[in-house]
């Protein structure tokens, strides 16, 4: 059983940390982050990897005279947690003057555990089992000339946060990130599938189930066709939905994107900005029952279910607490937990496309000549943030739809076009599936995209690469 972060255990650490600054600070907030997982990684059908990680960080944020600083530690040690905070106070007394001044939220409320956030059985899953409920699938691809190829991450997630203001909020959850390629052999050839699930649990049945459909399109993706260039009629699979979605949190509902004046929703609150069937929520809670629900974010502020666009309407962004009091409002509950930029700011987490009526086979049925695209790659949103323009490469198993039937696999494409006006063209919310998954990227289990299936007419592919 791997050593897991209990919550006194963590409440003495930031206690430690806290008080190590207070005497010198006009207020400090500790973060704790931690996880105790099993990580594996497949390649060319085999588990090349298999690792326990455990690692607990903690950042320190001190606020003197207005200005603040934040150090981030792996060193939970006495000495560790003291040198961390004394290094914030010092360089808190010594950032730049004339920058907004610096200030630490009230408690939010209690947050508190959610509802399916901790499944024992994942969370203590460990190698040799994770190793036997894949062996059927990477035999199953070996006898196929196929390479099963991926990462099957999980564990447990901790969060806690404390501060001299009064917050004190701690999470503990499980996650699971499976993630499989099928690939065709020789290497060369342009056959490959993808799928995968971002959830609080797993089961043996859904990576057998992941397995087998991967190979099994895998399979039938094998000769790609090349089609004509243009607008085509397409249903975007979760995946690729889930890519499109993480892009309009980055370009449209952050605190920096309004301040940088690249968001479509600066100025345009209360107007349609693209159509009727797309609403967006961002929701830590996942009411849908799929996905990594997380209470609270990094500053212990609850995570509050945000309405970003109903109905096509634009109805705002989400909030920290400095952004929020910029604003004249609440914080959301989205201070942004990554480490690459430590500076106040918003960022949603867990962002929901509302599903529809439809069924996925019902939208492929939808299609007389047109396109099932799986995943996207390489997707570029910054090249005209107002209009969510946003261009990518087709990957893994895009198959030509004639008659309601995928056909053939095609050759990668590259789409350019605005996702709001394309989202505008989805026939209402019988365009949309009722079936959702949740993903994550670049392996962040603390935040993930909730998505369904959607009938795009005419997205305009640009070139072959």
């Amino acid at each position: 059983m791997r050593e897991v972060f209990e919550e006194g255990l963590v409440a003495e650490r930031l206690d430690l940390a806290m008080n190590a600054a207070r005497a010198d600070a006009d207020g400090v907030e500790v973060l704790f982050r931690g996880h105790a997982a099993s990580f594996m990684r497949l390649a060319e059908a085999a588990v090349v990897q298999a690792a326990d990680v455990v690692e607990g960080k903690v950042t320190v944020r001190a606020v003197v005279g207005g200005r603040e600083a934040r150090v981030v530690t792996t060193d939970l040690t006495d000495a560790g947690l003291r040198a961390c905070a004394q290094l914030a106070v010092a360089r808190a007394k010594e950032a730049p003057a004339g920058l907004e001044p610096a200030w630490l939220a009230e408690p939010g409320g209690a947050p508190t555990q959610l509802p399916g956030a901790l499944d024992p059985e994942t969370a203590a899953l460990d190698a040799e089992t994770k190793g036997r409920w894949l062996a059927p699938g990477l035999e199953a691809h070996a006898r196929d000339g196929l390479a099963l190829a991926g990462r099957f991450h999980t564990g447990e997630l901790t969060l806690a946060v404390r501060s001299t203001t009064g917050v004190d909020a701690f999470h503990r959850g499980s996650f699971s990130e499976l993630c499989l390629s099928s690939l065709e052999r020789p290497a060369g050839h342009r056959a490959s599938a993808y799928r995968a699930r971002t959830d609080a649990r797993v089961d043996e049945a859904t990576v057998a189930d992941l397995a087998e459909t991967t190979r099994d399109e895998c399979r039938r993706a094998r000769d790609p066709v090349s089609v004509e260039l243009g607008a085509w009629d397409v249903v975007l699979a979760p995946p690729a939905v889930a890519e499109l979605l993480m892009w309009l949190g980055e370009i449209a509902f952050t605190s920096r994107a309004v301040d940088d004046g690249l968001s479509f929703v600066e100025g345009r609150v209360g107007e349609q900005v693209t159509g009727e069937a797309v609403s967006i929520v961002d929701d830590g809670s996942m009411p849908h029952g799929v996905g990594v629900p997380l209470p609270f974010d990094a500053e212990g502020q609850p995570k509050r279910r945000t309405r970003l666009l109903e109905h096509g309407v634009a109805r705002g962004i989400v909030y920290d607490s400095a952004s929020a009091r910029r604003a004249g409002c609440a914080s959301t509950g989205h201070a942004a937990l990554a480490d690459e930029f430590p500076t106040s700011g918003s960022k949603p987490t867990h962002l929901h496309l509302e599903p529809g009526t439809a069924s996925p086979e019902a939208l492929i049925g939808r299609l007389d000549r047109g396109l099932l695209v799986t995943r996207l790659h390489y997707v570029n949103g910054m090249i005209e943030p107002k209009r969510a323009v946003m261009t990518g490469l087709l990957r893994d198993a895009a198959f030509l739809v004639e008659g309601g039937r995928p056909v053939r696999a095609v050759q990668p494409m590259r789409f350019t076009d605005s996702i709001l006006e394309a989202f505008a063209r989805i026939p209402g919310i019988d365009g949309l599936s009722r079936d959702l998954e949740a993903h994550t990227g670049w392996f962040d289990p603390w935040s993930c995209q909730v998505a369904p299936w959607v009938l795009v007419p005419g997205l305009r592919f640009t070139s072959g690469r």
